[in-house]
């Protein structure tokens, strides 16, 4: 009896890790996706609290749903915060090297710096990276935020948008834009903790 409880608890906990991986927008409940899907995830532990506050934040991308007529994916953007110091981006399709980071946001025309105060953006010009339709795409980003500022952690708090290119880099279809909720990075050794402890214990309690 006590095993069979503690094989419900752990798949209990086994199901709590994964509902940490990130809800997606789109493809079904956005307006203005295409047929992709958005996931924003963070690291919730700041880097370097020192005057400013560092987080690590991750936008994904599934592209293999796209359904517009545009080739790739010129530029995105996201707000997490009410205000950002500085953006860096660490790594992207093609190479972080691909890639303009500014603080703004997107209209039609693309990045637009020093707008939209709380956006990051970064663009790319070359027409072989980020390319649609096909599969997940990631863009890391490093954030500065002012000290003592939050992030926006409340369901649909954060913002993501994206501008789809065709072929002669001229925006097609609709300008994403879409609330989201960011999301805590899930620990992979965590649930594999708890899945590796679920097995010895279905083996146990089969002995």
């Amino acid at each position: 009896m006590r095993t069979s409880s503690l094989l419900v608890a752990l798949a209990a906990a086994c199901l709590l890790a994964g509902a940490a991986s990130a809800d997606p927008i789109g493809p079904d409940d956005c307006s203005t996706c295409q047929g992709a899907s958005f996931e924003l995830l963070y690291e919730p532990t700041p880097i370097a609290p020192n005057g400013t506050t560092t987080y690590e934040i991750t936008l994904r991308i599934d592209t293999s749903g796209y359904t517009g007529d545009g080739t790739r994916i010129g530029e995105v953007a996201f707000k997490v915060s009410p205000d950002l110091t500085s953006v860096t981006l660490l790594d992207a399709p093609g190479g972080f090297g691909e890639w303009t980071e500014v603080l703004g946001g997107i209209n039609a025309n693309g990045c637009q710096a020093n707008a939209n105060n709380g956006f990051a953006c970064t663009s790319s010009t070359n027409d072989a990276v980020a390319t649609v339709p096909d599969g997940t795409y990631e863009w890391l980003f490093q954030i500065e935020v002012p000290s003592g500022q939050d992030l926006f952690t409340a369901m649909f708090q954060g913002s993501v948008k994206a501008r789809f290119l065709d072929e002669t880099g001229a925006k097609t279809g609709d300008l994403v834009s879409e609330n989201i909720t960011l999301q805590v990075v899930p620990e992979p050794g965590t649930a594999l903790l708890l899945g590796v402890g679920l097995l010895a214990l279905r083996r146990r309690a089969g002995a």
